[in-house]
């Protein structure tokens, strides 16, 4: 249910490298320093929707599959607790794009607009066609009718 970017394998204390790498319909963690506080954003690699999350809300990476789950309940694949790695450049670098819109910006205590600002936002990852740039928003409303033409 959730890959790790190297990163974030490094603050749970998880090897990266024994990690399955794969793709599919997961959530992805990247860790986020804003100051001096460690930030997880959560991203759903269909939709790019993101939850920002403080690292010190969560013992372990079960707590986050719940946080998801409780969340997120339009999120399709309920599925066990599983780690992997994922591979795929596209969605790195859409999650270096929205690392970029946000740093700077906001302070850890503003979670709630951080999070509105990023899922409002038009992403070229969400294209089905040359110019039709989606935001993560729309794309849920498409992921829960079963629609997801940019993949």
């Amino acid at each position: 249910m959730i890959n790790l970017s190297t990163k974030a394998a490094k603050r749970f204390h998880i090897n990266w490298t024994e990690l399955e790498e794969r793709t599919g319909d997961f959530w992805r963690i990247a860790i986020v320093m804003l100051g001096r506080v460690p930030m997880l954003f959560i991203v759903h690699e269909y939709t790019l929707f993101t939850l920002v999350r403080r690292k010190s809300q969560f013992k372990n990476l079960q707590a986050i599959t719940k946080d998801i789950n409780v969340s997120c309940p339009w999120y399709k694949n309920n599925a066990e607790f599983s780690l992997g790695k994922n591979g795929n450049r596209k969605i790195t670098g859409s999650i270096n794009e929205i690392k970029r819109m946000t740093v700077g910006l906001y302070s850890a205590e503003n979670i709630n607009a951080m999070e509105m600002s990023i899922n409002q936002c038009l992403f070229s990852y969400l294209s089905a066609g040359k110019n039709d740039y989606t935001t993560p928003f729309q794309a849920v409303e498409s992921y829960v009718e079963g629609k997801t033409l940019w993949l």
